[in-house]
């Protein structure tokens, strides 16, 4: 009898055992399922934290669950400030979106496997002096030193689209120095350097908290015939979103799933400027200080008018091309036309 109870006992162990063996089994195995059926197109890395206000669409794409929503997995990392290392990443495959600027169209010319898939928003990118400048245009600014945050940088191409439309030959004609961002500033107090080219929020800060003055500002939203006469374009695109083309090609449902989450992001921020800003913030993604607040990083996202622009942002595209080969930053015998037509992402 007793060893019947045993038996009894064992058995009843070792249904309970399997029960809950086979549960952890399904448990398991169910959350897989439903985890690789929540990112449809598995995962992506996107050189984003920089510091800036423009790449919020990386920011809120992911808080917001845009990249979830449309099957990505999304792995938010430092963005390097040397193009030469993000080219590197794209064609190796470590990067699979960017929120940049136009300063990519020579790094492309010159076979960087980079396609822009639309304007994402208006601009960020100003060139200032300090507030007791002899430079009051930018006919001054002949002969003198400039800063930005890098040879190649948008902020250099920003300030050379203004210095030929003065007339002034953007490489003999000035002096160009490469400093950090949060550096340029201070360059341009000590007397190092005599104007700066750089973007929010530090040309922002610039001007609230070091009183500089500004002296071309590439947003041009308000369609300012003084402006357009420095080179801004009338509500043209300064930030772009770009994808590897070994992306597009290999697995465009994919590209289009990353094409469609920055639509839905930028639409989100030019509803929402206000819940953008402190996300921003309260996450880090923009460093607050006095002048960089709440409300000042809203009023600048305002400004912006995120929207991700195709056809017309392949328009503002041309445009700069057109200037660049001006200044001699794309080869002299440039087709822009064909460059923009390889150069473009084509849904």
């Amino acid at each position: 009898m007793s060893n019947q109870k045993e038996f009894k006992g064992n058995v009843a162990k070792f249904v309970t055992i399997f029960l809950i063996t086979v549960g952890i089994f399904f448990t398991f195995n169910n959350h897989s399922i439903y985890a690789s059926s929540s990112y449809k197109y598995g995962s992506i890395t996107v050189p984003a934290k920089n510091g800036t206000i423009c790449g919020a669409p990386n920011y809120i794409a992911y808080e917001k669950g845009f990249f979830k929503k449309n099957g990505l997995k999304a792995n938010l990392v430092a963005k390097p400030t040397n193009i030469g290392d993000l080219e590197a990443g794209f064609s190796s495959g470590k990067y699979d979106a960017l929120n940049g600027d136009f300063q990519y169209l020579p790094a492309i010319q010159n076979g960087a496997q980079i396609l822009a898939a639309g304007g994402l928003h208006q601009g960020c990118i100003e060139v200032l002096v300090p507030k007791n400048s002899s430079i009051h245009s930018v006919k001054d600014l002949k002969g003198k030193t400039i800063g930005t945050p890098g040879q190649g940088s948008t902020g250099q191409y920003v300030a050379t689209i203004a210095l030929q439309h003065a007339g002034i030959d953007v490489k003999s004609g000035v002096v160009w120095k490469t400093y950090d961002y949060d550096l340029l500033t201070k360059a341009a107090e000590k007397g190092e350097v005599d104007a700066i080219a750089t973007v929010d929020p530090f040309a922002y800060q610039a001007q609230k908290q070091n009183h500089f003055r500004v002296i071309v500002n590439n947003n041009n939203s308000s369609n300012s015939t003084k402006m357009a006469k420095m080179g801004m374009k009338k509500s043209g695109s300064c930030c772009y979103l770009y994808l590897p083309q070994k992306l597009v090609k290999e697995n465009p449902a994919k590209a289009a799933a990353i094409v469609k989450s920055y639509k839905e992001a930028a639409a989100w921020i030019d509803k929402h400027p206000s819940e953008t800003a402190s996300i921003l913030l309260n996450k880090k993604y923009v460093a607050e200080t006095k002048f960089v607040n709440h409300k000042n990083v809203a009023n600048l996202i305002k400004s912006y008018h995120f929207s991700l622009k195709g056809k017309e942002g392949k328009e503002d595209l041309k445009y700069y091309a057109e200037q660049l080969k001006k200044a001699g930053f794309l080869k002299s015998n440039t087709n822009v036309k064909k460059l923009i037509k390889s150069a473009y992402y084509k849904n």
